[in-house]
């Protein structure tokens, strides 16, 4: 477990360089449920962050309003 762990921790850091789903498969010859597992959470990484920095804009400008 710990070693797919790491395995799939290396496939999101080849993922956030640019590198496709396919080209992990094809290139890596990587297993397909941990490419799909890395993309997973890569994808849900992403959607975290935008939805985080949303809230942080939405709370920035609720204090912008509070000081007028």
């Amino acid at each position: 477990m710990n070693t797919e762990h790491h395995f799939t921790n290396d496939l999101q850091q080849l993922l956030k360089r640019g590198y496709s789903a396919d080209d992990l498969r094809t290139v890596l010859s990587a297993p397909a449920d941990l490419v799909d597992r890395a993309v997973l959470q890569y994808r849900e990484e992403i959607q975290q962050r935008q939805h985080d920095r949303k809230l942080h804009s939405q709370a920035t400008y609720a204090m912008r309003l509070q000081r007028r």
